[in-house]
């Protein structure tokens, strides 16, 4: 009984403690999370701002950022958010999925065999992870942090690709989203046919997409032929419940679009504005 008593004082004690404001308590952890999708571990990478812990009885809106297996990738962005979020946009938690293989991961199934010559087995897994995020990760979210229902997402190429594709398929679970040279051409321009659909239909969810691409580049010059398509289309099609904005950067490298479209995607999103 005296053991349990100042077990309890001790509890007690600890959870009494004052917040120093003066002291950083942001951290990033690494989860593994166990899949029966993917019937193996799954790693994720979590970021809880300064403000999770300071703020105890507040919620916070969730943004995935697709490639953390990259950490600098993680880093770099997890800067912008913390950055930002001192004067013009909400604390964020990053929730960073880490991916194994990005062509079976990101890319849905492919309709024309000619795909197979680009994309070598095996690929077309994307409605796996998409499972994986919705039945798995956010339940684990929901039961861990402190969450809104509010979820944005981050994807870059293939990256892109899947937010994009996951928007079609559950155009209820991110509410905003940051393409950064998303690839529209895989499997003889799938996506397009795939989001026109989406948009002529959707007409009940209320949705932003921010869009940015580079050039010069061949990756870049390959995947704009796609984006401007659809872009173009979008143009003339315009839907009211879906806000969709595309810029082309003058950044010559596919690799550093994360560098300007980050920021600007994230000062874009009015759900977070403060």
């Amino acid at each position: 009984m005296r053991i349990l008593i100042l077990l309890l004082f001790f509890i007690n004690f600890l959870f009494s403690q004052e917040i120093d404001e003066n002291k950083y308590y942001a951290e990033t952890k690494t989860v593994y999370l166990n899949s029966l999708v993917f019937n193996k571990s799954r790693e994720l990478q979590i970021f809880l701002p300064d403000e999770y812990f300071k703020q105890p009885e507040k919620k916070f809106k969730t943004i995935y950022l697709f490639d953390s297996q990259n950490q600098r990738i993680f880093n770099y962005v997890k800067g912008n958010i913390e950055l930002l979020s001192m004067n013009h946009i909400e604390p964020l938690i990053i929730v960073g999925i880490v991916t194994e293989d990005r062509w079976f991961e990101f890319l849905p199934v492919n309709n024309n065999p000619e795909t197979l010559k680009e994309y070598e087995p095996p690929i077309g897994g994307a409605d796996t992870l998409i499972i994986h995020i919705k039945n798995e990760v956010e339940p684990y979210l929901k039961e861990k942090y402190r969450i809104e229902n509010s979820k944005l997402g981050i994807g870059h190429s293939l990256g892109g690709t899947f937010l994009m594709y996951f928007n079609i398929k559950e155009p209820s679970f991110f509410e905003s989203n940051i393409l950064l040279s998303p690839n529209f051409t895989y499997d003889n321009e799938q996506l397009i046919k795939h989001t026109k659909k989406f948009y002529i239909k959707n007409r009940t969810v209320s949705k932003e997409f921010f869009v940015f691409s580079g050039y010069k580049d061949s990756y870049e010059e390959k995947f704009n032929k796609s984006l401007f398509k659809i872009n173009n289309w979008i143009r003339k099609n315009e839907n009211e419940n879906i806000k969709w904005e595309y810029e082309k950067l003058k950044i010559d490298n596919h690799g550093k679009i994360w560098l300007e479209g980050i920021y600007k995607g994230l000062l874009k999103i009015k759900s977070i504005k403060t």
